[in-house]
């Protein structure tokens, strides 16, 4: 079975299993950098939200030869853990002045996404677009982001500034944004427990093998002070660079200019300049590890970028 037979086939038989009393449809969400994924539904009588199931997994799974009983008794399963999702309160989302006190502000990439900032408030950031997103919280369900779309704008009647300034402060306060070494970042993600599935996805060390050779070495080995600037919470991490005063901040502690390396939508590296003789292979690592290591909809840019310390700014770096 092709992918889009599997999905079928899985929408057809959860419909056998639940009856006349249950609505399954397939829907196709798009995400990240214009990728679209395909999703199962169940709708019930007066149920006004229900939760999207992303097949991609599934199919994974069954391609490796899994069971399709197996497969439809872990979609139920996961579905009931989101089910209660529908408990979330919108009503608030009417009311700005409640909706303010959970926005953020997130990066994603401009050129794959041209046609998503079409249909939402925006500010352009080097090859990178600044979108809003209002945080939920939800005991059963964890973390969910909803995307400020041109008509949530209009009928709050505030302005692009507005939600701008609004979202950095509160991105500041409710998702504080510092650095990590790899190795404490590592350290964390072993020993913490019910780790989420994005955090689980993080990658290690050795998925950055070409930074060997062109960094300066320390006796045999080559020394990488690799940092991790993200927020605590890891998600939608990369924005800390938007953060007033942070880079000038670790700038100063380091005592030093640095390259910025966009790892994912979730974090950026920091490397010290004086640490990277060969910056322009900095490019086409970046380039390779978007490629190979992150989930298309995770990969925010190609691009590396510096920050000047007595200047306080950021930039795109070109290559000699």
């Amino acid at each position: 079975m092709n992918y889009s037979q599997f999905v079928s086939k899985v929408k057809e038989c959860l419909q056998e299993k639940l009856g006349a009393q249950a609505m399954v449809e397939t829907i196709s969400v798009p995400k990240n950098n214009g990728i679209m994924l395909q999703g199962i539904t169940i709708r019930r009588p007066r149920e006004k939200v229900v939760p999207t199931i992303y097949m991609e997994r599934f199919y994974a799974d069954y391609l490796e030869g899994r069971d399709m009983e197996d497969i439809l008794e872990d979609f139920l399963e996961i579905y009931e853990e989101q089910d209660a999702a529908k408990m979330l309160n919108f009503e608030f989302y009417r009311d700005y002045e409640q909706v303010k006190k959970r926005l953020a502000v997130k990066l994603v990439n401009k050129k794959k996404n041209k046609r998503m900032l079409s249909e939402m408030p925006h500010r352009d950031f080097l090859d990178m677009a600044v979108v809003f997103y209002c945080l939920m919280e939800a005991a059963a369900t964890g973390t969910a982001a909803i995307l400020v779309k041109n008509e949530h704008m209009e009928k709050w009647g505030v302005s692009e500034q507005q939600l701008y300034e609004d979202a950095l402060k509160n991105s500041e306060v409710m998702l504080p944004g510092g650095v990590r070494t790899m190795e404490e970042l590592l350290s964390r993600m072993v020993l913490e427990d019910d780790i989420p599935v994005w955090e689980q996805r993080e990658r290690e060390a050795e998925d950055f093998p070409m930074l060997d050779g062109f960094m300066e070495k320390k006796g045999k080995t080559p020394h990488i002070p690799m940092l991790i600037l993200t927020n605590e919470r890891r998600y939608l991490g990369a924005s800390c660079i938007l953060y007033r005063g942070l880079l000038k901040q670790i700038a100063d502690r380091l005592g030093k200019n640095f390259y910025i390396l966009p790892s994912s939508v979730h974090e950026m590296i920091l490397l010290p300049e004086n640490y990277v003789h060969n910056a322009d292979r900095l490019i086409r690592m970046v380039a390779e590890v978007n490629r190979t290591q992150v989930e298309p909809e995770e990969v925010l840019s190609d691009a590396v970028y510096y920050y000047d310390r007595k200047a306080e700014k950021i930039s795109i770096y070109d290559i000699k």
